[in-house]
């Protein structure tokens, strides 16, 4: 099956959902995300752990975002929740050497016995969070009163896309009224005010440039980096015997989308599977030298404001010293590498593109 269940969501069952689950392991693998992206290796333990529980039989569908082609949130957080209730499920099945014993009584044993092994290697694992919050103490001076912190808000946003912001800021304890970081007592270690967190998780989803200069209008606070390193889209096109390749059903009306649509029109019938994904990474702070996006699907805010809005843009930007950089790279199959290269001849940019064998 592979059509559109409810809003934004596609459903796709096996043996497609095992493709699917492989190309998309290989796809971030090849990308080299470094710590300014969500962790890799937690999202590839979701993505093992999601092909185990279909192997199994405990699911027999994924779920993804029909927008961006990645696991929805119903689909992440189905086996964060078989972790969370891992332990208490192995009690109840009890030894799973007794279960083996009896595969020849009936073939419920068979699937005991899968399910066993899913939930043992799921007790251990490093999944990814859908929603994780931490802050890290950078440096403390005491005697000056003031602390720097890293703040990370790694989350599966509203727009189906998988992202990490991280938010480098210090703060001085004589111009707090409300401390936005609070340290322990031994100065080791912090934790964000909930009223801080929610900012961060509200304005999660706005590039680095709006949420540096809403950030550093809190008082107190000291912004010096913001960066938004995200997943995806991540446009697959999946070869279906007897009928067009399965692939999401709802990119955006943007470069990429629109020049995926095209390459599908010519492409009815595939020999493998086939996928375009995209990587960006969008920091405003003090110390970038020149202010340019190299991506080529989003430019600079400040080259698509019309005049009127330039004024008040000006007098902002006027109040905060930083400058943005934006990259984006991608990961391609051979036949999609044209799409890759208009997208970027027609935008003017340079940018990495790996080519997945």
């Amino acid at each position: 099956m592979d059509e559109l269940v409810t809003l934004h969501t596609q459903e796709v069952t096996p043996p497609l959902a095992d493709t699917y689950l492989a190309l998309l392991r290989k796809t971030l693998r090849a990308a080299r995300l470094n710590s300014s992206y969500p962790e890799r290796h937690g999202l590839d333990a979701s993505l093992q752990a999601l092909g185990r529980a279909l192997a199994a039989g405990i699911y027999g569908e994924l779920y993804l975002d029909s927008r961006v082609g990645l696991p929805n949130l119903a689909t992440l957080t189905r086996v964060l929740t078989d972790q969370e209730v891992a332990a208490e499920s192995l009690r109840r099945m009890g030894d799973r050497a007794a279960l083996d014993a009896r595969r020849d009584e009936a073939e419920v044993f068979a699937r005991l016995v899968a399910k066993h092994d899913y939930y043992t290697e799921l007790g251990a694992a490093q999944l990814a969070p859908v929603d994780r919050h931490r802050v890290f103490l950078r440096r403390h001076d005491p005697a000056r009163g003031e602390a720097a912190f890293r703040i990370e808000l790694t989350k599966l946003d509203g727009s189906g896309q998988y992202l990490r912001v991280t938010v480098e800021l210090s703060q001085v304890a004589s111009s707090w009224r409300t401390k936005v970081i609070a340290l322990d007592e031994d100065g080791e270690s912090a934790a964000a005010s909930q009223a801080f967190r929610a900012t961060v998780y509200r304005c999660a989803h706005l590039d680095a440039e709006t949420l540096f200069v809403h950030l550093a209008g809190i008082e107190g606070v000291t912004v010096e980096r913001v960066i938004r390193g995200v997943v995806g889209p991540v446009l697959f096109a999946l070869p279906r015997e007897g009928g067009r390749p399965i692939y999401p059903l709802e990119p955006a009306d943007d470069a990429l989308g629109r020049g995926f649509a095209r390459w599908l029109a010519t492409h009815r019938q595939l020999a493998a599977p086939a996928v375009i994904a995209t990587f960006a990474l969008d920091q405003a702070a003090a110390d970038i030298r020149d202010e340019k996006s190299n991506d080529p699907l989003a430019p600079l805010l400040r080259d698509r404001l019309v005049d009127a809005e330039r004024a008040r843009y000006e007098d902002v930007r006027s109040r905060h010293r930083f400058r943005v950089y934006r990259d984006r790279k991608f990961v391609v199959s051979p036949p999609l590498r044209p799409v890759a290269d208009e997208i970027m001849r027609t935008a003017g940019t340079r940018n990495t593109v790996y080519n997945l064998r």
